[in-house]
């Protein structure tokens, strides 16, 4: 052990600093970018592949430009001022986040286009300067043929456990305790003092220019920033990040809660009256009114737990189990939205398919599933076939699944709607489909309340018209083939 330690001692130097640090900062960087895109443009598959494939073309193209000038140049100077350009470039993606993908948002429909022009825009000039990096300390580092092996290897080892270091300090850690703004200027800040570790009197009173300018600009960027109108908080999470903001809606003032451009997820009335406020949550309160057994409820998806609050006074004598997958969303829901818990309520901080792999007994009478990702898609896992058949093995065997769709029955859902339908029918003989709002008409997209079960559903039929479902179109969904953001992309 002692032998290990003298010779990370005596080897372990300015530049291996800097290779941890540069891949601490890049994986920490690439966690935050699918934060700051979720509420303007979603996070889904394609957004995670646009980012992730952006920024790795941009350090492939890093790594080609940064060798070859180092081969050239040989110069250890190089190295600062592009920490210190990496520093600027991810102090530009702070600056200008918001109204880049406001304006994408706006003027791109198709999502896939949307996380390719954000990635390119905000994330690929960081990742191409950080590129560079790696080649340049290579190239510093090694001093002789006999040692160029460890050389190198030590610094891609450094690189990678920073890395590593990154992403998990940033998911368990500063989502945890800052926000992802914040984590951004942390990145910042740790750029810019390993720019002064290589040659820190080289071009000092320019470099201190520089910096100085930098870190006002970060001062003025929190000290000024304006609260939007009707925000509350923005809270991020190791899972999500939440806006919570007030405002009127159907003549109250509301406090909602947002976590992606299409629409309020969750909200309550601010005047203390404990009404469920959207329409889906009420016609979901009907029917489990309407169905004729209700002493264990199961409820996939918490939401601000509007829904388990009202059922859990509304039947007292009921156990109301609740399954949600971000353990600090009950908080939140404590905090700004009043929720009170009831003695015969249950949270289980899981993910809704590790909950049905735990639950060995067929124990419900009912099953609510109400759980969507940051870009109000249904989560893939939630929507195969395996996912209707756990959900069957955890009913009684008169017990019935009540789920809330966003879709409708227009030529382009029908594929995604007729597929997830045929997911559910895989596993439930009987079926009935009601739109929340059966004015509308039935080829606008809009909530859905589908009841599935073994047994006579007839009960639900007061819940308004049967939607039919074609199935013409439907394509089988499993855990090894599920292609729903495809599906889902044409769906508006």
């Amino acid at each position: 052990m002692q032998k290990i330690l003298l010779y990370l001692r005596s080897h372990l130097g300015s530049y291996e600093l800097i290779a941890f640090a540069s891949g601490f900062v890049l994986m920490a960087y690439e966690m935050v970018a699918s934060r700051i895109l979720a509420p303007s443009i979603g996070s889904s598959m394609y957004v995670w592949t646009s980012v992730i494939g952006t920024m790795i073309a941009a350090l492939a193209i890093g790594y080609a430009v940064g060798g070859w000038l180092a081969d050239k140049r040989v110069a250890a100077q190089d190295v600062a001022w592009l920490l210190l350009l990496s520093a600027i470039a991810v102090g530009g993606t702070l600056l200008f986040y918001e109204p880049i993908l406001f304006i994408i948002s706006e003027g791109v429909t198709d999502q896939r286009l949307q996380g390719i022009l954000a990635a390119v825009l905000l994330f690929l000039p960081a990742s191409f300067l950080l590129g560079m990096i790696s080649p340049y300390l290579a190239r510093l580092r090694v001093k002789s043929v006999v040692t160029t092996g460890r050389s190198v290897a030590m610094l891609s080892a450094l690189n990678s456990i920073g890395g590593i270091s990154g992403t998990f300090f940033a998911g368990f850690v500063f989502f945890s305790l800052i926000g992802s703004r914040e984590t951004l200027a942390l990145l910042v800040i740790a750029l810019v003092a390993c720019s002064w570790l290589v040659m820190p009197r080289h071009r000092r009173t320019w470099r201190m220019v520089a910096t100085f300018c930098l870190a006002l600009l970060l001062v003025l960027q929190f000290a000024g920033r304006a609260q939007a109108a009707g925000l509350v908080a923005n809270i991020d999470t190791p899972t999500s990040h939440y806006s919570v903001v007030e405002l009127g809606y159907r003549g109250h003032n509301t406090r909602l809660l947002v976590t992606d451009p299409r629409g309020f997820q969750s909200g309550i009335r601010t005047d203390g009256n404990k009404d469920l406020v959207f329409d889906y949550t009420q016609r979901l309160a009907e029917a489990v009114a309407q169905a004729p057994k209700k002493d264990r409820i199961v409820i996939l998806g918490g939401g601000v737990f509007t829904l388990p609050e009202y059922l859990a006074v509304t039947y007292p004598q009921s156990q109301i189990d609740v399954v949600e997958i971000d353990p600090q969303l009950e908080q939140i829901a404590k905090e700004y939205f009043y929720y009170r818990p009831q003695p015969n309520i249950r949270v289980f901080a899981q993910d809704a398919r590790a909950f049905l792999h735990d639950t060995k007994d067929s124990q419900y009478d009912l099953v609510l599933v109400d759980a969507y990702n940051n870009d109000s898609a249904i989560p893939f896992s939630l929507s195969t076939r395996e996912f209707t058949e756990g959900l069957k093995r955890i009913l009684t065997p008169d017990g019935a699944v009540l789920a809330n769709i966003i879709g409708s029955a227009s030529a382009p859902c029908l594929p995604a709607l007729s597929s997830l339908h045929g997911s559910y029918l895989s596993a439930f003989a009987e079926s009935f489909v009601a739109p929340v709002a059966p004015r509308i008409n039935p080829d606008i997209r809009q909530n859905l309340i589908a009841v599935y079960a073994n047994n006579s559903v007839d009960w639900a039929r007061p819940l308004g018209s049967e939607l039919y479902i074609h199935a013409g179109a439907a394509q089988k969904l499993t855990d090894n083939y599920a292609p729903v953001e495809s599906l889902w992309q044409t769906c508006h």
